[in-house]
């Protein structure tokens, strides 16, 4: 034990040591943008700690590592900065979207279709399963338990999302007061999308999760 403390504390293995606590970071990292970050700062530190020792072949592999890395950033932030949001879709990606990277963000919003309905008209039905998760970026709806009007929902709400959660029929009726906009998705396509993307699924759950305490709490000051 002592001499794998001996070695462990040798003042050449510490720029070693460092190497491997950014690729650990690298790997707690929840966006793309600093994992990569990281994976540079470690395979970097890498390559300089091989070259000391002069084993030029892990300093290859190394700074092999670091440039798949800078290019890859390179791409993301290319892709990132040509990911401009109108108006409607910044309001989805920073009410649900907020920590994920705008080009994944943009294909979700692109997988999902902008919908227009006229005062009167239902969005969602009391006791039957929607088809499609919607969220509202405009306009307001009422909603209804067995007719007993019990809440608003409008711009920033999501409408459908706890059947798309526990596989339920809806427990509401939510019928529009003014003219509404909302963007749509088709739940089978979601599942689609999202089994491909962790970080979009964790993304749009905690989304809900956020919306649905921002409801009980206008719920509570409509009473």
């Amino acid at each position: 034990m002592q001499q794998f403390l001996d070695a462990f504390l040798e003042p050449a293995n510490i720029v070693g040591h460092i190497a491997y606590v950014f690729l650990i970071i690298s790997m707690m990292m929840r966006t793309m943008h600093w994992l990569r970050f990281f994976a540079i700062a470690a395979g970097s530190i890498s390559a300089i700690y091989y070259y000391t020792l002069g084993d030029y072949v892990s300093v290859f592999w190394e700074s092999l590592f670091s440039l798949v890395n800078i290019i890859q950033l390179t791409l993301l932030a290319i892709e990132n900065r040509r990911g401009r949001f109108s108006e409607e879709e910044q309001l989805f990606f920073q009410s649900v979207l907020r920590n994920v990277e705008r080009g994944p963000a943009r294909r979700l919003i692109r997988a999902g279709k902008w919908q227009d309905i006229d005062t009167g008209e239902i969005l969602v039905v009391e006791g039957t399963w929607p088809k499609r998760l919607k969220f509202i970026v405009s306009g307001h709806a009422n909603i209804t338990v067995d007719g007993r009007e019990i809440a608003f929902v409008g711009p920033g709400d999501f409408l459908g999302e706890m059947s798309y959660l526990t596989g339920k029929a809806a427990s509401a009726t939510a019928t529009a007061v003014t003219p509404v906009r909302f963007l749509s998705f088709e739940l089978a396509r979601l599942e689609t999308h999202l089994d491909k993307n962790a970080d979009l699924r964790h993304a749009l759950e905690a989304g809900f999760n956020r919306n649905l305490v921002e409801k009980l709490v206008k719920a509570n000051k409509e009473k």
